[in-house]
């Protein structure tokens, strides 16, 4: 898989020369027919879990769903946004005359342009590949090997090479996401997002999408890391402050400006939200009671559990429980 060449900066507004190398937040897709807009909804959903691991809006993205909607679309793209062909794997993707010349000038105004399965011929059509290397489908090769411009076809199912990305089909378009991703915010949360999206086989110490996001934020400080451990390993039976303060052998006070500093947050405020988050998944994906969820997360009693929950989720635990159960519908 390539990589190189790729540029970290989220300036707002790309530049004429880096911008073209830039990787920018702001994803636009545009879908080659309605058969494959559910591939577009997956790359986006590798975002939404993106923005959820971070705590940060960091992504944005809008949806063309075939080029019927080229016509209305005006400006598809600007210089700071990401442009995301998506083709299938059965026909190549040959847009009209009319289509070539929209599609080529958003091509040539994207910060950077990913293209999946067949979207491979939109940029050969329109003669305006920023690469001459490529991750192809095997059903494409030919056509893409006897075209005019002859780009080299790499042997793996990504690639990422000066202002393109490419993928050769359905499951590999997620992980060229996953790798966007992982160029921006960093390998911690590439392997973070890889394991939330079942890419990668879970390990004892993934944790949850707090821990990892908190985890994240510590910037690999040890005593940090391990605190946020022994919380999550003691979610049921809560320590103080002083308790994990011993486990590893630093002051309470040592600990408390480490999470401030590190986290901008309390180790308790740290610890109850891992809790709370145990809490709402014990509620969204099991039977057990109301009461026995509030010990199982180490809350005194259930009334505490129902204020910290509201005052995290916006809602009661009794109606996250009739959701798991009834659907949106009936639980409204």
């Amino acid at each position: 898989m390539y990589l190189e060449n790729f540029e970290r900066a989220r300036t707002a507004v790309a530049t004429p020369v880096s911008g073209r190398r830039s990787l920018s937040g702001d994803f636009v897709f545009i879908s080659q027919d309605d058969s494959v807009a559910f591939l577009a909804e997956a790359c986006i959903d590798v975002l939404r879990s993106a923005n959820r691991l971070t705590g940060q809006p960091a992504y944005d993205w809008t949806h063309i769903r075939g080029e019927a909607g080229l016509s209305q679309a005006g400006t598809i793209c600007g210089p700071d946004q990401t442009l995301v062909l998506i083709g299938g794997t059965d026909a190549p993707w040959q847009p009209s005359a009319e289509r070539l010349i929209t599609l080529r000038a958003a091509i040539r105004n994207a910060a950077r342009v990913c293209v999946v399965g067949a979207a491979v011929f939109v940029p050969l059509a329109a003669g305006v590949l920023a690469t001459k290397r490529l991750a192809v489908h095997p059903s494409f090769r030919p056509g893409v090997e006897e075209g005019p411009q002859s780009p080299e076809i790499v042997e793996g199912t990504t690639c990422h090479h000066k202002a393109m990305s490419s993928a050769t089909g359905h499951v590999s378009a997620i992980r060229m996401m996953v790798d966007l991703v992982g160029v921006r915010d960093g390998e911690f949360t590439r392997v973070a997002l890889a394991r939330d999206l079942g890419l990668n086989e879970p390990q004892a110490e993934c944790g949850s999408g707090e821990h990892w996001r908190y985890k994240r934020m510590a910037q690999g400080d040890e005593v940090i890391c391990e605190a946020l451990q022994i919380m999550r390993d003691h979610l049921e039976d809560t320590l103080t402050v002083g308790q994990i303060a011993d486990i590893l052998d630093v002051s309470p006070r040592k600990l408390e400006r480490g999470f401030s500093e590190y986290l901008g947050q309390t180790p308790l405020k740290v610890y109850r939200d891992l809790r709370l988050e145990r809490a709402h998944s014990l509620l969204a994906q099991t039977s057990l009671p109301v009461g026995e969820v509030s010990v199982a997360c180490g809350f005194s009693n259930v009334t505490l559990m129902k204020k910290w929950f509201h005052r995290k989720y916006g809602q009661m635990p009794g109606e996250v429980r009739r959701h798991a159960f009834a659907g949106a519908g009936r639980a409204a």
